[in-house]
Formats: C-alpha cells, structure tokens, sequence
C-alpha cells in the first residue's frame, strides 16, 4: 500500500494531471474547430477536422508533458522550455486561427464589439491566472518553512 506521499502515489498523480491536462486541451481545440459560425445564432458542426483537431492536440500535449514531467524531472534536469513554449504558441495560433475563421460573417461594427469583448476575457483570465500562479508559489514557499521546522519522524 503506498503512503499519501509516497513516491508512487505522486508519480500516479503526475501521470493523471497529464492525460487530464492533454485530454482537456484536446476537447478544446475540437470545441473551437467545431465552431461554424458566430452571426446571427452561435452554430457548431461536428466532422472528421473536430475529431483529428481532438487527437492532434491531445497527442501533442501529452507528448509535452511527457518530455516535461516524466523525463527531464525524472533525470533531475530542467524542463526543456522550448519545447513547452512551442506547444503553447501553437495552441495560441490554433486558437485565433479558430475564432476568426468563425467570425468571417459577422459585420464590422459587431466584429469589433466581438474583439473587445474578447480582450476583456483574456484580461481577466490574466488576471485569475496571475493570482492562481502567487497563490501557487505563497503555498510552496509556505509548505517549505513548515517542512523545515518539522521534526523528522520515524
């Protein structure tokens, strides 16, 4: 039986966020492909491209977290950044490209409401992000200084 922290049981929760993670930005980019059309009603339509956009992504991101967390970690070395911030890029253009295929339609004026409405979600989700990312480091540095002064038990 493996311990709450138990090398196991961490390498069993790496392994999970991993297919989570690719799982859910494959779902997203079928989601964003399906996507037809904006003006005047919101219209998906289903085809081979959302299910090959489905298992690119999620190939792809599994792969990244492969090379990641399971590789460089588990040889003690740094994360390859290049490759991380390729697969990021890539889902960003993938994700506008998207979007604006979908608004080909949409008029002008409504276009423009449309962009910066967009601006305003991408502002917020920065700012939810960011303060994700300082809770995140608050904790780590947090649960160091309570494992420093922790007795070792036996």
């Amino acid at each position: 039986m493996t311990t709450p922290h138990s090398p196991k049981s961490e390498h069993d929760f790496l392994r999970l966020l991993q297919w989570a993670g690719a799982g859910c930005l494959g779902i997203t980019a079928g989601f964003v492909e399906s996507i037809k059309s904006v003006n005047p009603t919101l219209r998906f339509e289903f085809s081979w491209w959302t299910l090959l956009a489905v298992a690119l992504v999620t190939g792809a991101a599994w792969y990244v977290a492969e090379r990641v967390f399971f590789r460089a970690l588990a040889q003690g070395r740094l994360p390859p950044v290049k490759l991380a911030v390729g697969l990021t890029a890539l889902l960003t253009v993938g994700t506008i490209t998207g979007f604006v295929l979908a608004l080909r339609g949409v008029s002008s004026e409504r276009r423009h409401d449309m962009a910066v409405g967009t601006l305003w979600a991408v502002l917020a989700l920065s700012v939810v992000g960011f303060a994700f990312w300082k809770v995140v480091q608050f904790l780590e540095r947090d649960s160091a200084k309570t494992d420093a002064k922790e007795p070792p038990q036996d």
